[in-house]
């Protein structure tokens, strides 16, 4: 569920997604069930949904991200960054923001890499493209965040 919202935006349709991903896995989850990880099927269903659903808008999705009590339950907030709830509250927010600023397809590498802590031949095989491109598209990805990190911090302290 915390990766189909990340990779969404919004709570409803990450639950939608989840439940598309189910209902996909069902009528196979005796030979899923036998995989040494059956989260990683599930979870490639629920990616490639999520693309499908970015391809037939012909655009990126346009949704805020809100941190509401089902958002906070969702994304944990990187550790040993805040001192306190309140800037930990602040962290999230500008990171969940600056994430959604990312393309669809490095912010699903950052999801995947970082927030699943999946390794680089796990998103690449995942993905099925290759551990440079999930090398080069996280390198881009984390320095995207940091400059629009860095640039809301600036705006925020005016």
């Amino acid at each position: 569920m915390r990766t189909a919202y990340l990779l969404v935006g919004n709570h409803e349709a990450a639950e939608d997604l989840v439940q598309s991903a189910l209902e996909k896995a069902f009528p196979r989850w005796s030979r899923v069930r036998r995989m040494d990880t059956p989260e990683a099927y599930v979870r490639r269903i629920v990616v490639n949904d999520a693309h499908a659903v970015w391809r037939s808008a012909k655009r990126l999705p346009t949704v805020t991200l809100p941190l509401g009590p089902d958002a906070s339950a969702l994304v944990a907030a990187p550790a040993g960054h805040a001192t306190d709830h309140a800037d930990g509250v602040t962290l999230r927010d500008s990171l969940l923001r600056a994430l959604d600023e990312l393309p669809h397809g490095m912010r699903t590498i950052v999801v995947l890499r970082y927030w699943e802590e999946l390794s680089v031949q796990e998103v690449a095989d995942l993905l099925r493209c290759s551990t440079g491109n999930v090398k080069s598209q996280a390198a881009r990805g984390l320095e995207r965040l940091r400059e629009l990190m860095t640039a809301e911090a600036v705006r925020s302290e005016r």
